[in-house]
C-alpha cells in the first residue's frame, strides 16, 4: 500500500509541475503577444499541443502567437 501511495504522489506532483510550467508558459510567451499582436504570424511552436475550434477571430489571433490551430465549421 505505500508504493502505490508514492506512486500517486508523484503522479500527482508531475501533474502540478507541468500546470505550473504551463501557466509560466503563458504568462511568458502568449499573454505578451496576445495582448499585443504581431503584424506576421510567428512560427508554430512544434512543443505545443494546439486546439481545434469554430470562432475565426480566436483562431486566427492564436495563429498569428504560433499556436498550432485548427478551424472547424
Amino acid at each position: 500500500l505505500v508504493f502505490r501511495d508514492l506512486v500517486a504522489f508523484v503522479a500527482q506532483l508531475q501533474r502540478t509541475l507541468l500546470d505550473i510550467h504551463t501557466l509560466l508558459d503563458y504568462v511568458k510567451i502568449l499573454h505578451p503577444l496576445l495582448t499585443s499582436p504581431p503584424s506576421k504570424p510567428v512560427h508554430a511552436n512544434p512543443t505545443w499541443m494546439g486546439c481545434f475550434m469554430r470562432n475565426t477571430k480566436i483562431c486566427e489571433g492564436l495563429y498569428f502567437v504560433g499556436v498550432p490551430v485548427v478551424a472547424r465549421r
